[in-house]
């Protein structure tokens, strides 16, 4: 216990530190997921005053809230709002006390495992230094929160194989929190049934705890989905299925999104792309969730504990997460879906490291005449210290920047603060705007917005007529709409109104929406 205290208030002014330079979201998942809270704590339902996407046909603004990110971290960040106020600080607060727990929880994992009190500390310490989970910890998005169910998961699991229904009902009821957090959760579910079917030889009983369990934290947000959409789950997330490049998630109107369309692609370029995302993701499981120096160390202690059953678990969760990632949906999962679903298995990660550097030090003590408690000793203050001065240079580099003044994971809250001042200059509050980000314009300005189509210029006319657009504002981000960005076209409903300076991503060149030659 004092032990777990300790490593609470470590982890607890670590996350604090961090949490300094980090004054906004930071990019658009985050600002989701917080500008949603936001609307849910003001009071006004499941509705957002933005559209990121066109996946549903959306009828005009606001929308119904949720229909491809699922709602449990907007419904943390909402917390935070309802207790302390509606801005980022607030709404920030129950994500900060979120990640001081997961070194906690990964603590009692290893112990758990049967790791001795030396190396559960240093699973314990591993978590704190995260690397390069550290900074998206610290955000309104969903790494703490499912590292943290990654761990309660395998822990409840881990009771529930002695075969109380009770317990295998928690593992669902956590499977169903997972769900609700991302929605490749269900993988958690899929994951826990499929080692239920494996280890007991499928056993009813606990088959249909789990799916309870799932079932009662579901069934509210599927009688949501119900009364506000008329269906279960929305049916236009199913053509994020039929994209050929990341982009064509933003298409506009999203109906061109076909299956024809995509099996016309052909086969190599559809293989192409899948072993493509495929290498991608077995690097980032390297590099990223192993920090490069510590991925030998777990799959060393892996292998010392193949035949225990978490590691099995997480082996099958593994698999899973790779194919969905790689083959179903390639480019979400190269684009930071793989990274954001990993984070349920870092606890484990975490806790097999130490295992392979037992291992690297009883064969050294076997091999070379190691002295092993003063290698033990060595290599594992030597690991920390890495895993701390990586996380470091990580933040720096990523959250800090050059300036600390002006850190550079707000850069872009920075540039939308500034836009939305101009445009206000202008007479355009409450005007739409169409944007890169509009959730993080959305919180930037209060402004509605809708995001700037894949498709180029034919897309953006559509966009503009059919939702009522006023503005467009572009930034060095848009690469199907790159002519008007630089200038070298010109449409005869759209009027330059100006270029706004930023320093760290590129000017932001806005256009007015004219009524001569609108489309």
């Amino acid at each position: 216990m004092k032990a777990r205290v300790a490593l609470w208030l470590i982890s607890a002014a670590a996350v604090a530190l961090g949490a300094v330079y980090i004054k906004a979201p930071g990019y658009m998942d985050a600002d989701y997921y917080m500008a949603n809270g936001q609307v849910l704590a003001a009071g006004l339902g499941w509705q957002e005053p933005f559209l990121w996407n066109y996946l549903n046909d959306p009828q005009g603004l606001p929308q119904p809230s949720h229909q491809y990110w699922m709602p449990l971290a907007s419904l943390l960040a909402a917390l935070g709002m309802r207790l302390f106020g509606l801005h980022f600080r607030a709404g920030q607060m129950v994500f900060l006390l979120l990640a001081s727990l997961v070194p906690v929880a990964v603590h009692a994992l290893a112990r758990s495992m049967g790791l001795d009190r030396q190396a559960a500390l240093l699973a314990g310490g591993l978590a704190v230094a995260s690397g390069f989970f550290y900074p998206f910890m610290l955000t309104s998005d969903t790494f703490a929160l499912y590292a943290l169910l990654g761990a309660l998961w395998m822990l409840a699991l881990q009771r529930a194989r002695r075969g109380a229904l009770g317990l295998w009902l928690a593992v669902g009821a956590i499977s169903g929190l997972a769900h609700l957090s991302r929605a490749d959760g269900a993988l958690i579910l899929v994951a826990s049934a499929a080692f239920v079917a494996l280890q007991w030889r499928c056993s009813w009983r606990a088959l249909l705890a789990l799916v309870a369990g799932y079932g009662l934290v579901m069934a509210p947000w599927w009688a949501r989905n119900w009364v506000q959409l008329g269906a279960l789950f929305p049916a236009g997330a199913a053509r994020a299925l039929w994209l050929l490049r990341y982009d064509e998630l933003f298409t506009y109107p999203a109906a061109a999104l076909t299956p024809d369309r995509w099996l016309g692609a052909g086969l190599e370029h559809l293989l192409q792309a899948r072993l493509t995302a495929l290498g991608w993701n077995l690097l980032s499981l390297l590099a990223t969730n192993g920090l490069v120096f510590l991925a030998p160390l777990m799959v060393w202690g892996a292998w010392r504990q193949r035949k225990q059953p978490l590691v099995r678990l997480g082996a099958v969760y593994l698999a899973l997460l790779m194919v969905v990632m790689s083959f179903v949906f390639p480019f979400a999962g190269r684009r930071g879906g793989f990274f954001h679903s990993s984070a349920a298995l870092m606890p484990l990660l975490w806790s097999l490291a130490p295992v392979g550097l037992k291992a690297f030090v009883q064969w050294g003590a076997r091999q070379r005449g190691w002295r092993a408690l003063l290698a033990w000793r060595t290599f594992a203050g030597g690991a920390l210290a890495l895993a701390v001065l990586t996380t470091a240079l990580l933040y720096q580099r990523r959250v800090v920047g050059p300036d600390p003044r002006q850190p550079r994971w707000s850069a872009s809250a920075r540039a939308y603060r500034q836009v939305g001042e101009w445009l206000a200059e202008q007479g355009a509050v409450g005007q739409r705007v169409a944007v890169n980000n509009p959730p993080g314009f959305y919180l930037a300005t209060g402004m509605p917005a809708v995001v700037l189509p894949s498709g180029g210029l034919e897309a953006l006319a559509a966009v503009v007529g059919d939702f009522q657009v006023a503005w467009v504002v572009l930034d060095a981000n848009n690469p199907d709409l790159q002519p008007l960005y630089q200038g070298s076209v010109q449409v005869p409903w759209l009027q330059w109104a100006g270029t706004l300076p930023d320093e760290e991503r590129g000017p932001v060149v806005v256009y007015r929406v004219v009524d001569e030659g609108q489309p």
